[in-house]
Formats: structure tokens, sequence, C-alpha cells
């Protein structure tokens, strides 16, 4: 497999980064990821977590006319021009971009877990990268047969299970009683994925159970308001956050189950990961996610109210067997056969 490169948003795009990172990880191949903004400043922790075999860059600037210029000057060093690129959620892509994508002579798109904005308004940059791509690769069968009839579904790449020992104690460092029972959410942390409804789902369960809790792991813009939110319902004792760049194997395994509110329309990364590690998943009603989800077998669809998805939540607290462990035999290697096809072309 050739070297690779790829386009992203934002360092926000977690699931898309950590698809890079399994996909590096598996092949042993080198990858490089150009991000077009970096609003966490968490660029080198990232190209920690990637390891060697993936490369970062991304430019800052709070002027979009600098930010426009700095990213042309990147593309040029990087001689984008003479690589084929992925370009992820191109939705998502700023305007200042648009000088930098024009320096490229092909590219794919691949469209993950988009909002209904998204797909409804894909932006000037947006339309201008999905008109002029060889391919557009989608995550689910819901996005090609609704949105993109042209497409290709490529399901999202995650990590094969396998034995893991936690690099950290997630209940010693957060202070938790081994008793407690932990509710987790990953990815973006943005209004397109409710997650004002997961802060919701623990005030509820909390006037049930004493010792349940909520981590946030992600990043985004709405981290303030969910902080904020989180303190005006009196809940800081039970909701945390963490970075995403750690062990997601580690960080899986040491939870209770995988709480999904957003009503994407893609086969959610997060998901699939979690059913490999035979995590449940208590996920929002929406196409993608009832193609990732086998109810009452991996996991609940309820929702998209808070109060459906609570419901489930309990049971699993009350009922542990409810959701037997299964495990589901692994495509890794149909996925990395696909995956090698796209990124050869």
């Amino acid at each position: 497999m050739s070297d690779s490169l790829h386009i992203l948003p934002s360092t926000d795009d977690v699931a898309s980064l950590a698809q890079i990172r399994s996909l590096a990880q598996q092949t042993a191949t080198q990858q490089t990821c150009l991000c077009l903004s970096d609003p966490g400043l968490s660029s080198s922790q990232i190209q920690n977590w990637f390891g060697p075999h993936v490369v970062l860059h991304t430019v800052q600037s709070r002027s979009p006319l600098m930010h426009c210029v700095k990213l042309y000057q990147l593309a040029r060093r990087m001689k984008i021009g003479q690589q084929h690129a992925l370009c992820w959620n191109p939705a998502r892509f700023p305007a200042s971009a648009l000088p930098m994508l024009k320096l490229l002579d092909s590219f794919d798109s691949m469209i993950t877990t988009p909002s209904k904005r998204e797909l409804a308004y894909p932006g000037m940059t947006g339309h201008t990268v999905l008109k002029n791509s060889k391919q557009i690769f989608v995550s689910s069968d819901y996005l090609r047969t609704a949105h993109f009839p042209d497409s290709t579904v490529l399901s999202p790449i995650v990590a094969a299970p396998a034995p893991c020992q936690p690099d950290w104690n997630l209940r010693q460092q957060l202070g938790l009683s081994p008793s407690t029972t932990v509710m987790l959410s990953m990815g973006r942390l943005d209004s397109s994925c409710r997650l004002k409804e997961a802060v919701w789902i623990t005030g509820i369960l909390e006037n049930l159970h004493q010792e349940i809790h909520l981590v946030l792991c992600g990043q985004g813009a709405q981290r303030r308001t969910l902080e904020q939110y989180r303190d005006q319902m009196l809940l800081r004792p039970r909701i945390h956050f963490t970075p995403p760049w750690c062990n997601h194997a580690s960080l899986m395994q040491q939870a209770d189950c995988l709480l999904v509110t957003a009503d994407h329309s893609g086969r959610d990364w997060a998901i699939l990961q979690a059913i490999q590690y035979e995590l449940p998943v208590v996920a929002s009603r929406s196409d993608g996610n009832e193609e990732c989800v086998v109810h009452e077998q991996t996991g609940f669809i309820g929702g998209p109210s808070a109060g459906g998805l609570a419901k489930f939540i309990h049971q699993l607290m009350i009922q542990s067997d409810l959701l037997p462990p299964k495990r589901k035999e692994s495509a890794e290697n149909e996925l990395i056969g696909q995956w090698a096809a796209v990124l050869n072309r």
C-alpha cells in the first residue's frame, strides 16, 4: 500500500483520526494527515498518539485570510498535488481551504457521520469538493441510497479485539469506586452530537442509582457549553471529560456501556469499535445507528428522547446478563483489503 494523504476539517474530528490511526497500525504503512485547523491546539498530543506511521500537519490562525495563506503555503511545501488525497467530511471544510484544494490533481471524498445540516447545506467548499471528487465513499447504505446514489459504501475501519492491559485505571484516576457504573460517550463535542441529552440522561439515572457516572471522551467547540449545562444541573461530580488521545481499547474495556445520543445518518465508528470490544451500546434511533446495532443483541436502539435511552441503561444496570457477551467475528482482513484498494487508486 502506498503512502496516503488524508485531509480532515479539524483536529476535533476524533472518529476520522482514530480510523487513520487504526489503518496505519494494521497496515504498517505511512499515512500523512492534514488537518485544516487545530482549535484545541493539540497537534503535539495527537502526533504522539498517532505514533511513527502517521505524520500530522496543521495550521492555526485567527484571521481567515492568514489561515488561507498558511494552508496554501503548507500545501506547496508538502507537494500535495503529487498525491491522491482522501477528503474526510468535506462539508465541514472552511472556505479558507479552497485555494489549497485547487492544488490537488485528484481526490476522493469520504462521508462518515454527517449531521442533517451538512447533508442539506454542504457549503461552498464542501460542494466544490464533492463535485470534483473522482469517487465518493460513504459509511452506510442509507447515505448511499438517500443522498449519494453514485457513491460506494466503505465501512469505518476499527481495531480488531485483542488482549489489552489498561495503561491507566479509569476509576482510580477519576476517584470512583470499583462498583461505579460508567457510561462512555466518544466523538466530537458539537451540537449535532446532542450530548446535552447524555447529560440529561445522567440526571435521570442519578435518581435511581447512586453510583452512575458519565465520561465524555472527545474534543470540540461545545465543551464549554456542556460544562456549564452540567453545572446548572448540579451534576459536576458525576460527569467527567477526558481527552480523546488515549488508548481507546483500554477506555472501552473499563466502561459499562457506550452511550450514543447523536442522530447521525452514517455508521458511527465508536459504535462499531465498541461492538468489537463487546461493550454494550445504547444508541439513539437513526438509520446509521440501526445498521450498526442489532437491537437486544449487541445493544439497544431507543429514544430519541433522553428517557427512552435512560430506560435501557437502567435495564443494563439491574440485569447484568441482559446482553451476554457474544464474540463478533472480525472482518478485519476484508476491511483492510477494501481500504487498500481505495488508498491505492
